[in-house]
């Protein structure tokens, strides 16, 4: 997994702000062809392979990693819209 600056800019505000540790990547249900995974900010569980990338404490749900190995985690801001990628 990676994270850009610009990504890595906006967890680190949603950090402090939430007073969390980091973020946790798990699994999200199946979609057609892979598990569908989910991001949020929350404790890492038991299971989990903890990271840190780019400065950022990441925690993956143990049955996702390998879905989670050519992700990159981005952020966008158009006028209308902004979110991670």
């Amino acid at each position: 997994m990676q994270i850009t600056e610009q990504a890595k800019q906006q967890l680190e505000d949603m950090l402090k702000q939430y007073r969390v540790p980091g973020i946790r990547v798990a699994f999200a249900g199946m979609g057609c062809c892979s598990p569908r995974i989910g991001l949020s900010l929350d404790e890492a569980q038991d299971d989990d392979v903890i990271d840190v990338v780019n400065g950022i404490r990441v925690a993956i749900e143990n049955r996702v990693v390998p879905q989670t190995m050519d992700v990159i985690l981005d952020y966008q801001a158009t006028a209308t819209e902004s979110g991670f990628v």
